[in-house]
């Protein structure tokens, strides 16, 4: 939390019974020696917008508001609380307003969230902090208890699980608290509900990006113009007028939003820098290196030299933590040196991007294409495989269309409508792709008027039959007493049944291919229920969306099936006796 939030601002000193009459209303001026304003405790409107400062952070995506309008007001409060003298005249209890006094002695309003022989966890209702433990505690005065909390939960709408976990994983936290607290933001506010949906921006760029630039590509927030960076842009601008590029090498690979790659050129680049590197025989060491600065760095694991970048230094020993550049890790560094100028200003060897897929895909299966994606990449590493990319939109990251042999990578990982067609079992069974030429051979078939009959049809060739008054294209096996012998073509492979009549195939139909695929769900049969699974698949008319794991041809495809974007797996578990 913002220790009263910042420290040049001097201390507001004002008379609390002027401040917070009995009859203070909450629109009102208040009358005191600094000619301080009731702040606006209005809950914000969509289209709102607010100088703030961030007061707390719970994670990348959720944080917490002050109207700056508010400040001297919360300070105001802080300062009269210390001076109040008061004890409980009776135990608090949980959803209590009370006045709380944090480890570093400053008094805020609070509200009680749990009770222990410990002490009270309670939350600091003007800045957002909560579970926070305190020993010392007294009434809040009355007037204090119906000025409405001035802090506002926000959240920003793109951040994925990936982001969270990765920021968590990095100890970043303290790096993006720094740079909230450190500076006054402006929010615009687009829902009217809390917690609030936001944009938020600092000195007119977008916050979200600048902590998406910490988080991927280790810029510092401080920091507005990178000059390798700025390399990087320039080199990306100079490829996207052809925008078709050819790769070398793809890690790490993240997610389908979040991977790296060396282009030809990059990889050119960076055999150049890692020659720079080496050859550099007279180092000038950096002792006291800044938040952002580029350095070449040790780092501790493998004793190599990289560029770096400088996040933050650790407290307990003389390591800091930086980003390699041409790498895109965090690792811990110790020994520093001066960079030369080509190794200032080369572009990275990494290239951040992500995939070009719609953005309204069910995070469920988001999170299977995650998979499945990792999958291919990693089966693809071999340098004779042929890997393009055709670069959509320059950015951090960039937005590119991946392919891999001749097959574009969107294309393969993406969730496609099929139909069950065969169950051995939940492990084994067969599918139908409603594909393009699915939808042909529907349409051909609805729309002709007359079929043409055929008296001696030839075993193993094609025909249209007509079963249960639709028309159905069909294998022709063999003559049978009661009819014709056919295996449908486009539906249940190894039904076979007995037809009165057979048609001439319309030609456009005879080389229309359907795709069938053996498939497994990957799962433990101890745990789940064959049956459950044959009868969802309700004899092959239930439509599934499918997104192929892990690619098998010889056996059988690993697969996610999903209804109603809901993943089948939790559908088909064994209920416990």
């Amino acid at each position: 939390m913002v220790e009263i939030l910042k420290s040049d601002i001097s201390e507001v000193k004002t008379e609390f019974s002027t401040l917070l009459s009995a009859k203070n209303s909450q629109s009102e001026e208040l009358n005191s020696i600094n000619n301080i304003q009731t702040p606006n405790l209005n809950k914000p409107l969509r289209g709102d917008v607010w100088n703030v400062y961030v007061s707390n952070i719970d994670s990348f995506k959720y944080f917490h508001v002050q109207n700056i309008e508010n400040y001297e007001y919360v300070q105001s409060i802080c300062t009269e609380l210390d001076k109040y003298d008061s004890t409980l005249k009776k135990p608090p209890k949980v959803g209590n307003l009370i006045a709380a006094r944090d480890y570093s002695g400053v008094w805020y309003r609070a509200k009680v969230q749990r009770i222990t022989k410990l002490g009270l966890y309670v939350s600091y209702i003007d800045f957002g902090l909560s579970q926070v433990l305190i020993t010392e505690f007294k009434d809040l005065p009355k007037e204090l208890n119906s000025v409405k909390p001035m802090a506002f939960r926000c959240f920003f709408k793109n951040v994925s699980k990936e982001d969270e976990h990765l920021l968590s994983d990095l100890d970043l936290l303290d790096s993006i608290y720094t740079f909230y607290t450190s500076y006054q933001m402006t929010t615009t506010f687009l829902s009217t509900n809390e917690p609030y949906l936001v944009t938020l921006s600092h000195n007119g760029n977008n916050v979200f990006d600048i902590l998406n630039n910490l988080v991927w590509d280790g810029i510092v927030p401080s920091i507005s113009d990178d000059p390798i960076n700025r390399a990087k842009i320039k080199m990306l601008n100079e490829i996207f007028p052809n925008s078709r590029t050819a790769i070398v090498n793809i890690e790490p690979v993240l997610s389908i939003n979040h991977f790296y790659v060396e282009t030809e050129l990059s990889h050119q680049i960076g055999k150049v820098i890692r020659t720079e590197i080496e050859n550099q025989t007279k180092r000038i060491p950096v002792l006291h290196p800044e938040e952002g600065q580029i350095v070449i760095a040790k780092n501790t694991n493998d004793l190599k030299l990289y560029r770096a970048r400088v996040i933050k230094k650790y407290d307990d020993c003389e390591e800091y933590k930086c980003f390699l550049i041409d790498c895109m890790t965090f690792e811990k560094c110790s020994e520093m040196f001066e960079p030369t100028d080509y190794l200032r200003t080369a572009p990275p060897v990494k290239i951040h991007c992500s995939l070009d897929i719609s953005k309204n895909v069910n995070n469920h299966i988001l999170e299977s294409m995650n998979l499945a994606f990792i999958n291919e990449i990693a089966e693809c590493i071999d340098e004779s495989c042929k890997k393009v990319m055709h670069i959509k939109k320059i950015g951090n990251p960039c937005l590119i269309d991946l392919e891999i042999g001749d097959l574009n990578i969107s294309q393969v990982i993406e969730p496609c409508e099929v139909r069950v067609i065969n169950y051995f079992n939940l492990n084994h069974f067969q599918v139908q792709l409603n594909t393009s030429g699915k939808k042909k051979i529907l349409d051909v078939l609805s729309s002709t008027k007359k079929f043409l009959t055929v008296s001696k049809p030839k075993v193993f060739e094609l025909y249209v039959a007509k079963i249960q008054s639709q028309y159905k294209r069909v294998k022709y096996m063999c003559k049978d007493e009661l009819g014709f012998r056919v295996k449908l073509l486009d539906e249940f492979q190894n039904l076979k049944i007995i037809v009165d009549e057979l048609f001439e195939l319309p030609k456009s139909l005879i080389n229309v291919k359907t795709t069938d695929l053996f498939c497994s769900l990957g799962l433990n049969e101890m745990y789940y229920s064959n049956k459950l699974f044959v009868d969802i698949c309700n004899n092959g008319k239930t439509k599934f969306k499918m997104v192929i794991i892990k690619e098998n041809r010889i056996n059988a495809h690993i697969v996610k099936l999903f209804l109603n974007s809901k993943d089948i797996t939790s559908m088909i578990c064994n209920q416990p006796s």
